[in-house]
């Protein structure tokens, strides 16, 4: 897989606010202020296929299963250096942007402090969390491109999502078109950062990324169904 440093810069840039807009968004977080209905939707539902005990709680552990889900569709065990590269990925998006939020126990996040980790440790400093986020898209696209031709094809990216996210068929088919920005029936690097910079980053309410972990309200495929 190429990792481009170039196009990087320009993803984290695509997504940056301007400096004002940044200080205002740092001083709500400081306040547990609003983070906007579309970032709310669409973290809530993230927090929804990651719960998935159902007791309003996530947890590192619960990011591993997800990942975990992914590895075991590819085959790829946990041990491999893939696999611990998605493993290292998954624990520095917990560490880094979820767990400081955590306030009665620091081993779980309720819904309501993982919008206001989200909201402190990403969208205060959106250059910086797109930095920190390129690794973790780079990982799972890696994990992804099952025939390591260095692009996500239609059929990868359906198991993909299903496997990490519950996304049925049709709805990550209709993703998929979405975010094949060049219409060349391949997710390229650059168009999957894009996508997870825009899932996490972006306040658009017509966003194609928005429903990167499935769309809001539509069903989540348990576990037991992968």
């Amino acid at each position: 897989m190429q990792r481009s440093t170039k196009a990087l810069v320009v993803g984290a840039a695509a997504t940056a606010v301007a400096a004002g807009a940044a200080a205002i968004i740092a001083n709500r977080a400081r306040q547990g202020g609003n983070i906007g209905k579309v970032r709310r939707d669409k973290f809530d539902r993230w927090f929804d296929t990651l719960d998935t005990e159902g007791n309003d709680y996530i947890t590192e552990e619960n990011l591993r299963e997800a990942a975990d889900r992914v590895l075991g569709a590819r085959g790829v065990p946990v041990e491999s250096p893939m696999g611990l590269e998605l493993r290292e990925a998954t624990h520095r998006l917990w560490t880094e942007f979820i767990a400081p939020a955590a306030e009665d126990d620091e081993t779980r996040v309720s819904r309501k402090e993982l919008r206001s980790a989200l909201a402190r440790h990403m969208l205060a400093d959106r250059i910086a969390a797109a930095s920190k986020l390129a690794s973790v898209a780079d990982a799972y696209f890696a994990i992804s491109d099952e025939d390591g031709d260095g692009l996500i094809s239609s059929g990868e990216f359906v198991q993909l999502m299903r496997n990490w996210n519950g996304v049925d068929y049709v709805e990550s088919h209709r993703l998929f078109e979405y975010l094949d920005a060049d219409h060349d029936n391949r997710i390229s690097p650059d168009e999957w950062r894009r996508a997870i910079f825009g899932f996490f980053l972006s306040g658009e309410r017509n966003h194609p990324a928005n429903d990167l972990m499935g769309k809001v309200g539509s069903p989540i495929l348990a576990p037991a169904d992968f």
